[in-house]
């Protein structure tokens, strides 16, 4: 383009020059008299020539300079471009926990009140499960842990088996329950006492009088009297399933069984009365009570001797 326009500017230089030489004032002139008229006329020429020249030179460089557009010029929406940023990935930090816990390197009972054998076992926490601590004993050998294993349950943990992560130091001391007074069964234990109180007759019959009581914890059911009379070798042989009490020939009281504390009159009678009067000779028996009827279950004995 620059080349073209240098071109175009020479070639109208030259052409002033060269009209201007053709109207410059001829020296032959008679009079000496300038020829206005002509150099006018040379003038005007000169300006035609290069407005017709610039003309055809605009004309070449745009050949559609000068036309009237008759398109209809459509202008389009912007397009909206929306970019869509690449994130980078999000990083999520584990926190690391707060607080105290443990590991124990052995299964471990976890227990309500106390870490001893005498406290309820709540759970049994597991080689390697992690334990968060709420506390420690005053001794440092325990811990109250959270129960890893029920939701708001909590227990103790001895520390034998248990390694510590986190500030042990800052472990607030609990007091742990009272040991708890273990609760015994005592075994039941037999006992009873037995007395001679009287020598009882019903027309021809005799019977002695013993009193019974019951020492013991547990519940006596039967009875038997066995014996005999050392003067007449008379054999004396009584056994009931219940405690009966006679005063001459009329019954008295009738209980089935002694529990604890309670006591009864019995007498040698049905089977086992005298059919003689025994006074003055030396009895010898043996008053036994059991446990059941029939003469079972525990059993005791006592011997007995007396003179009605």
């Amino acid at each position: 383009m620059k080349a073209k326009r240098f071109i175009f500017s020479m070639l109208v230089f030259t052409l002033i020059l060269t009209l201007t030489a053709c109207n410059m004032p001829n020296g032959a002139s008679s009079a000496g008299t300038p020829d206005i008229e002509g150099t006018v006329a040379a003038k005007v020429a000169i300006e035609h020539a290069a407005q017709t020249m610039v003309a055809q030179t605009l004309s070449a460089e745009n050949p559609n300079a000068g036309q009237v557009s008759t398109s209809t010029n459509t202008i389009e929406a912007p397009v909206d471009i929306t970019f869509t940023p690449t994130l980078s990935p999000t990083i999520t930090m584990t926190p690391t926990p707060e607080g105290t816990f443990l590991t124990v390197s052995q299964d471990t009972y976890c227990r309500f009140g106390g870490p001893y054998s005498s406290f309820k076992i709540l759970a049994t926490v597991k080689v390697g499960q992690k334990v968060e601590v709420i506390a420690r004993n005053p001794e440092n050998d325990s811990y109250y842990v959270k129960n890893p294993y029920e939701t708001n349950s909590t227990c103790w943990l001895y520390g034998k088996y248990a390694t510590l992560t986190g500030n042990p130091g800052v472990l607030p001391v609990s007091t742990m329950h009272p040991t708890p007074t273990p609760t015994f069964t005592p075994t039941p234990t037999h006992g009873f006492t037995v007395s001679y109180v009287s020598l009882e007759t019903c027309g021809i019959q005799y019977a002695f009088k013993l009193f019974v009581k019951n020492t013991g914890s547990s519940i006596w059911q039967s009875i038997s009297i066995t014996g005999s009379d050392t003067a007449t070798a008379f054999a004396i042989n009584h056994s009931s399933n219940t405690f009966k009490e006679y005063s001459g020939c009329t019954a008295g009281v009738i209980q089935d069984d002694l529990t604890p504390g309670e006591s009864s009159y019995v007498l040698n009678v049905s089977p086992g009365q005298f059919n003689y009067n025994p006074t003055g000779n030396n009895i010898s028996i043996t008053v036994t009570l059991c446990s059941l009827d029939g003469l079972l279950g525990t059993c005791k004995s006592i011997p007995l001797s007396f003179t009605p």
